[in-house]
């Protein structure tokens, strides 16, 4: 998975959707919210972030259709 995708589930999750994705989420970064991640994602090396990329794509894969539209005009912006 791309990085622009993983910035963009991360930044549909901060609007408030998909709850229960947003705490697997946090469990893999290690963090306490959603922003926290994102500023992690941002400091990690290329090997980190191809390692949290895939474990955010195997589990958003599992999201709703809703989400997953929101997540692809992310990609867009």
């Amino acid at each position: 998975m791309a990085p622009e995708r993983t910035r963009a589930i991360l930044k549909v999750l901060q609007r408030g959707r998909e709850e229960k994705l947003a705490g697997s989420i946090m469990k893999i970064f290690g963090a306490s919210s959603l922003e926290e991640c994102s500023a992690t994602y941002e400091m990690v090396g290329k090997a980190e972030r191809a390692s949290l990329d895939e474990a955010v794509e195997r589990l958003a894969a599992n999201a709703g259709a809703a989400f997953l539209l929101g997540v692809e005009n992310e990609e867009r912006r």
